[in-house]
């Protein structure tokens, strides 16, 4: 499997891809959901997602690096980013093109970050014990920090128990007390002091922060650090990998929750 995902070491040996030498089509997109799809993702999670959200109902276009920086995300209501190498994320999206993102959730819209991009998203990232040296989104007053040894050590994977801490919470007002998660080197969501972030699962092992939801001016943020789009016991999702781990339960109710949450179809 290609996921090159989060390594410190090879982020210093990947190369700076530049916005004007992808392919990007001009032509402005339009659908209830942009996913980014371009280098660093892990094509399974992009798989499974636009599966997951076709799923709901929702119209998915697959939106790269160059789009964003050039065009911005004007004709959709959510971005989602999903699991792949956030180093990489924060090379190939410009200043433009992040701020393009932080203006689009501002006035409203909806950014839905799993594993990879749930470290993107954040103000601060540590990657096994090191802070990584780059600019990421900050829509989350926080610290994204991985992997977690006591789960998996780098650059092992496995189902990970998540515990539902706050059941009042629309998103997770009607899912169970656990959940039962692919972990693939997500980080701990860590807050700052004083942010106002609603922490919704926290990783058993570790007792701290897996899934979190917050607002950003006018949209809605939801972050998770591991992956929910992967359904190990079901073909639904399109992606034959990870089918030796077993899969109790599924997570897409509690992500059409999320996306209802996200688009401000429940309060």
């Amino acid at each position: 499997m290609n996921y090159r995902h989060l390594s410190v070491m090879s982020a210093f040996l990947l190369p700076v891809l530049i916005a004007s030498c992808q392919c990007s089509s001009i032509e402005e997109r339009s659908a209830t959901v942009a996913l980014y799809s371009d280098h660093g993702v892990w094509d399974s999670s992009v798989t499974a997602v636009t599966n997951m959200f076709e799923w709901m109902g929702y119209t998915v276009e697959l939106v790269d690096a160059g789009y964003i920086n050039d065009v911005g995300l004007d004709n959709f209501k959510i971005l989602c980013v999903p699991g792949g190498d956030m180093y990489e994320y924060s090379q190939d999206i410009s200043s433009e093109g992040k701020e393009h993102i932080r203006d689009f959730v501002r006035s409203g819209g909806g950014y839905i970050g799993i594993c990879g991009g749930a470290y993107f998203a954040s103000e601060k990232i540590i990657w096994e014990g090191e802070e990584v040296p780059a600019t990421f989104l900050g829509l989350f007053d926080g610290t994204a920090q991985g992997a977690i040894d006591e789960i998996a050590p780098y650059p092992d994977y496995t189902m990970c128990q998540v515990n539902i801490v706050e059941h009042s919470h629309p998103i997770t007002n009607n899912v169970g007390d656990t959940a039962w998660v692919l972990y693939y080197w997500g980080p701990m969501l860590i807050p700052s002091e004083g942010a106002d972030v609603d922490i919704l699962g926290k990783y058993k092992p570790v007792d701290e922060p897996a899934i979190v939801a917050f607002e950003y001016g006018s949209g809605r943020v939801f972050l998770i650090g591991t992956h929910p789009e992967i359904e190990e016991d079901s073909e639904r999702d399109g992606v034959d990998e990870m089918e030796e781990l077993n899969d109790s339960d599924s997570e897409w109710d509690m992500m059409k929750n999320v996306t209802e949450w996200c688009l401000q179809e429940i309060e």
